[in-house]
């Protein structure tokens, strides 16, 4: 009986710690307009990364015109996919997350400078 209900808890538990880091259940299924803007996201998360790299590197020293470049093209291309995606999407989720993809993008823009 314990140890039923030791494993009852460690998946509750893990459960629990999926729903938190994703905001959904496992069986749950993104829609496809959901999953193009979680793509977008994805891409945009990598943007930043490469941003970051690039500031970590003007900080030593290095020239970084043609590494700041890369970042700032898909940025561009990211944005370009977003607003060309927003009118076609129809799930209030989606257009949820779009809308809040833009702002952290608009956001994201603003601190660049």
């Amino acid at each position: 009986m314990k140890k039923l209900l030791l494993i009852l808890l460690l998946g509750g538990a893990c459960l629990g710690g999926y729903y938190l880091k994703t905001g959904q259940l496992p069986w749950t299924a993104l829609s496809h307009e959901e999953e193009q803007v979680a793509a977008i996201r994805e891409e945009f998360g990598l943007v930043r990364q490469q941003w970051k790299q690039a500031g970590r590197a003007g900080a030593f020293g290095m020239d970084t015109s043609s590494i700041t470049d890369v970042p700032l093209a898909k940025l561009e291309t990211l944005e370009r996919n977003l607003e060309e995606l927003s009118p076609k999407l129809k799930t209030p989720k989606a257009k949820f997350e779009a809308s809040t993809l833009r702002r952290e993008i608009t956001s994201f823009k603003s601190e660049m400078r």
